[in-house]
């Protein structure tokens, strides 16, 4: 088992991911001496940025019927699977980098974390 301060820096990282764009500030404004918890954090900020974008894409293609509603339908739940295992993979201690997500984060300063 590891130690307090790193059993904290876990517990910091599922709180940063857990609530897009909330907690992210939360955990960036608590705990910005974590590298680990910084770092889920801009993960989560470029996850809001794409929940978002692809909420403004699935309200577009749910004014379509069927076809339009079956792909927003998939956009949203793609998004839940995301964050799930965004919350497993914090909860891990796992530096993640899902495609597009990371992508955003890079762009945001990830790097400097």
């Amino acid at each position: 088992m590891g130690t307090t301060s790193e059993q904290d820096e876990v517990t910091w990282g599922i709180i940063a991911w857990i609530i897009p764009l909330v907690s992210a500030i939360l955990a960036l404004v608590l705990r910005p001496g974590y590298k680990y918890v910084r770092y889920w954090a801009y993960l989560n900020l470029s996850f809001f940025i794409v929940i978002v974008i692809g909420g403004i894409i699935a309200f577009i293609l749910g004014i379509i019927p069927l076809i339009g509603w079956i792909i927003s339908t998939l956009i949203w739940i793609a998004l839940l699977v995301l964050w799930i295992i965004g919350i497993v993979k914090s909860a891990s201690r796992v530096y993640w980098k899902p495609p597009i997500i990371y992508d955003v984060a890079r762009a945001l300063g990830i790097e400097k974390v």
